[in-house]
């Protein structure tokens, strides 16, 4: 009797053990298909193949602010249209500590990978606030290890008659930056800042640009470049090869680009041809193991349109030969 009810129990035990493991293999191939159709799916340059193209929220800011659920969206569409990773952009750090959390897990649940940018120049009044609150917010995001703010604030682009920094100012740029890396830094964070309204070369004298504050800094600030800035939102536009050949002296300190086109000195609605060749750029991003690519378009008022505005944004880039999508 004891040897009957003995042989049941094994093999019972051995129907279950069977069983667990065809739930835990099945399971397993889901998670594996889930991540290869995650993988197959992004959008991939042609000739740069460790770059990766994503795109800043600010493009739709108008129409989606920041919060918890548009952030969720957004995140949904670039998973959906094959984008490798986002900068979110929480212009004053309005996003709580915990809505940060929330939106990484969701993008990390979804393969995207996210930096974090705020919208002040260093001189703002309330730079220093929004960037302590900011720098713990960026902390949670895995991916990158990026935190970004703007260089120039309020002092240039409120005032239509400056073309960059005074000497006083440069000075506080430069301090200011070099301790919000530092802060940065202690954080786990990359600190960059961007190049915008201000000159992009001073003229040594009267007034002083971008440049100028990085051959100031120390080595702990680094630089995002906008693709567009110096032939548009700048208030002196430097030219071409200028340009060209400071991204080939200090690509070494680059960590993110966006991308945006200029024509005509204004910075365009949609990418398109832009003085300085997108190409250009991507070769000195590959040379220098940059691989961060996101997309920046003028802020329409519109959904749709800012939807459409990214559509004809890919187009061009499929046109040029620059991306390809499986």
């Amino acid at each position: 009797m004891n040897h009957y009810f003995s042989e049941k129990i094994r093999q019972f035990a051995k129907i279950t053990l069977l069983v667990v493991s065809v739930f835990l293999v099945s399971c397993q191939s889901r998670d594996t298909t889930q991540t290869n159709n995650q993988t197959s799916r992004k959008m991939r340059f042609k000739n740069f193949q460790e770059l990766k193209l994503g795109f800043t929220t600010q493009n739709f800011l108008l129409v989606m602010p920041v919060s918890v659920e548009n952030s969720r969206q957004l995140i949904d569409y670039a998973e959906q249209e094959g984008y490798a990773w986002l900068e979110l952009r929480d212009p004053d750090a309005t996003l709580t500590l915990e809505e940060s959390k929330e939106i990484a897990d969701y993008a990390r649940g979804k393969g995207i990978e996210i930096s974090y940018a705020i919208q002040k120049g260093l001189l703002d009044t309330d730079f220093w606030p929004v960037f302590n609150k900011g720098v713990k917010n960026a902390a949670v995001f895995k991916g990158p290890g990026i935190f970004r703010s703007l260089a120039s604030g309020a002092e240039i682009s409120g005032n239509a008659t400056r073309k960059g920094w005074t000497q006083a100012e440069l000075d506080k740029v430069v301090q200011y930056a070099d301790s919000a890396a530092g802060i940065a830094h202690e954080n786990g964070l990359q600190y960059v800042i961007e190049n915008g309204g201000e000159a992009f070369f001073g003229d040594g004298a009267q007034y002083y640009g971008i440049a100028d504050v990085f051959s100031r800094l120390g080595d702990q600030v680094g630089w995002q470049f906008d693709t567009a800035n110096p032939f548009s939102v700048a208030r002196v536009h430097a030219s071409p090869d200028s340009i060209k050949t400071f991204l080939q002296q200090n690509a070494g300190n680059l960590f993110y680009i966006h991308l945006k086109a200029a024509q005509n000195g204004q910075a365009q609605a949609v990418l398109m041809d832009n003085p300085l060749p997108f190409q250009e750029v991507f070769q000195e991003m590959t040379a220098h193991n940059v691989p961060y690519v996101a997309i920046e378009l003028q802020a329409v008022d519109n959904k749709e349109q800012a939807f459409e505005h990214m559509r004809k944004s890919i187009d061009y880039l499929k046109s040029q030969d620059i991306i390809t999508i499986p």
